[in-house]
């Protein structure tokens, strides 16, 4: 999963350098992919000519309850065959979705990391939260922080949770890295401050599939490490639009559907 999240990290971060301050453009271009990619998945990965066949024949069944409303055995008779047509499109249909969801889920992580979260501005405060292994004594963990970042308070140290916070205050606009210090080495974690469209990533995470794809925006942290996580507590973004503040989720799907429908005839795709 490591490599996975490097190839695609490192794609986004090439495909959305030329929008840096402009998200909305960012985000067209990555919905008309979405949809045209998730076009093509479902193309190779289903039956088409069978989606074809019963969708033709749920419209027939439809027409036919149109036609022959006055007529109430008709009526019955054709409804029991578009339920039964119905059954059959749902089985050539859902089976791609199966592929559909992988991408779309490895595309969505990857949009969060980019908007769903906005980077610290110089004098903005945030809480550094590193977990830690049940045998590790707290004490001994510590939090360094370079030039144009201040620690404002000592560690926070909470035996129930195996946590220690600190709060850290960003004096200046940069890229940064503090390090968390244990008895047996340090461990690092990167800080933003200023800009828009910047990578956040608010945690940095030990292996497993699901921590890992949750989190692409680091490298996980080395195996038998006693620290767990290093989590920063960036501030909630939004797109804004006509007065409108939403999450980036929603003109994400909105306009990859848009694209897809309108693509679908053109691409010769059956939905």
């Amino acid at each position: 999963m490591a490599a996975v999240n490097l190839i695609l990290t490192n794609a986004f971060d090439l495909l959305l350098a030329p929008f840096g301050g402009r998200p909305w453009l960012a985000m067209l271009v990555v919905s008309f992919i979405t949809g045209v990619g998730l076009l093509a998945i479902f193309r190779y990965t289903s039956n088409q000519r069978s989606i074809k066949r019963s969708k033709g024949q749920i419209m027939a069944d439809l027409l036919e309850v149109l036609l022959y409303r006055d007529d109430m055995r008709a009526v019955i008779r054709a409804q029991g065959r578009l339920l039964l047509h119905n059954a059959v499109y749902l089985r050539y249909a859902l089976p791609p979705v199966v592929f559909v969801i992988i991408p779309f889920v490895l595309f969505a992580y990857q949009l969060d990391l980019r908007y769903g979260h906005r980077a610290l501005a110089p004098g903005e405060s945030a809480i550094v939260g590193v977990a830690v292994a049940p045998d590790v004594d707290l004490d001994t963990v510590t939090l360094s922080v370079p030039e144009g970042m201040t620690l404002e308070t000592p560690g926070l140290r909470m035996p129930s949770a195996d946590e220690v916070d600190w709060r850290l205050r960003a004096d200046e606009p940069g890229d940064f890295v503090v390090r968390v210090g244990t008895p047996s080495g340090e461990y690092e974690k990167r800080v933003v401050v200023g800009g828009w469209g910047e990578r956040v990533s608010m945690e940095r995470v030990a292996g497993g599939f699901l921590n890992l794809l949750k989190n692409p925006g680091e490298p996980p942290l080395p195996d038998g490490a006693p620290i767990q996580s290093i989590r920063i507590n960036y501030p909630d973004s939004r797109m804004r639009a006509f007065g409108w503040s939403m999450l980036w989720l929603w003109p994400w799907l909105i306009l990859s559907m848009v694209f897809g429908y309108a693509l679908k005839g053109p691409l010769g795709v059956q939905i």
